[in-house]
């Protein structure tokens, strides 16, 4: 027995089919009686060279299908790009055709000697195989108005009831649950979240910055104290440490490098290191503040002396 969610899947379906034959009959063409021009035409032609050819049949039959048209206001085929706003001229190379449309259309062997198999970069940066045309001599680029001899009339009947069924899918949602009842993926790759081996990577990486937190000391700019590990690996010692001077001078800075043996590192020892750490602040503190207090001392008893 059908319930009412059923009676939704069954009108978004004939909703979807009625959508589908509307725009099938959307427009009509009309044939003009008097054609016009709207802008320039270039296409491809065979070249002077190729029409004495004897395989002149092969050549135009494989125009037909890596001929490129190029519709323009203008008949010089120029545009302006970039901020410089200088003129380019439009690019129109032959078309490559896919590997898979050769063998979906059957092209015929005769023309795999008219083609170079090579691997071009598409849009997505993703490596396609194709086959490209290795003649392009033989064809020439040739411009011509282009005229205009039909036109598309819209139905307003038509148009009114395909707004009404947007405005109705838009309202129930119908497109997703189309989707759904075709068979469709609802969520995007983009959206699917981080892979697992990407969470483990960054997981791994978060613990290891907290391993370092914990064992490394503060960096000291007049002398770093660098903590590693026994490893078998070779430890390069180039540029243990430079300073930078005035002008391009460079002045090496002394560097410590403690070898702790492997496993763990105990955790009374960090609290011992923490604790030697503060006291060298402090009594780095204290001198600094005891020649200060010596220096204001001596250049008092100078002025009074004087």
């Amino acid at each position: 027995m059908l319930n009412r969610h059923d009676f939704h899947d069954l009108q978004v379906i004939a909703a979807a089919r009625e959508l589908d034959a509307l725009h099938q009959k959307r427009y009509t063409i009309k044939t003009l009686e008097q054609p016009y021009q709207r802008g320039w035409r270039r296409y491809y032609s065979l070249s002077d060279r190729a029409l004495d050819r004897p395989d002149r049949p092969i050549l135009e039959a494989i125009l037909e299908v890596i001929g490129s048209v190029v519709v323009h206001h203008s008949r010089n085929f120029q545009r302006r790009r970039g901020r410089a706003r200088k003129l380019c001229e439009i690019q129109q190379p032959l078309r490559p055709i896919p590997l898979h449309e050769w063998q979906r259309k059957n092209y015929p062997n005769l023309w795999h000697r008219y083609f170079q198999y090579q691997l071009l970069l598409e849009w997505n940066h993703h490596w396609q195989p194709y086959w490209v045309f290795a003649q392009p001599s033989l064809y020439r680029l040739k411009i011509d108005r282009n005229w205009i001899y039909q036109v598309q009339e819209i139905d307003p009947e038509i148009e009114g009831r395909l707004g009404e069924l947007d405005r109705w899918f838009e309202l129930h949602q119908g497109w997703r649950r189309y989707g759904w009842l075709k068979g469709r993926r609802q969520s995007c790759r983009w959206y699917d979240g981080e892979h697992k081996k990407q969470r483990f990577l960054k997981n791994e990486h978060r613990r290891e910055i907290a391993r370092a937190y914990l064992t490394f000391p503060e960096v000291d700019p007049a002398a770093s104290t660098r903590r590693i590990r026994t490893s078998l690996r070779p430890i390069s010692p180039h540029h243990p440490g430079v300073a930078q001077c005035r002008g391009n001078e460079l002045r090496p800075r002394p560097v410590q490098v403690q070898v702790l043996p492997p496993g763990p590192f105990p955790s009374d020892r960090v609290a011992q290191l923490a604790e030697a750490r503060r006291r060298e602040r402090r009594e780095c503190w204290f001198n600094s503040s005891r020649d200060h207090q010596l220096r204001t001392r001596s250049l008092g008893s100078e002025a009074s002396g004087f």
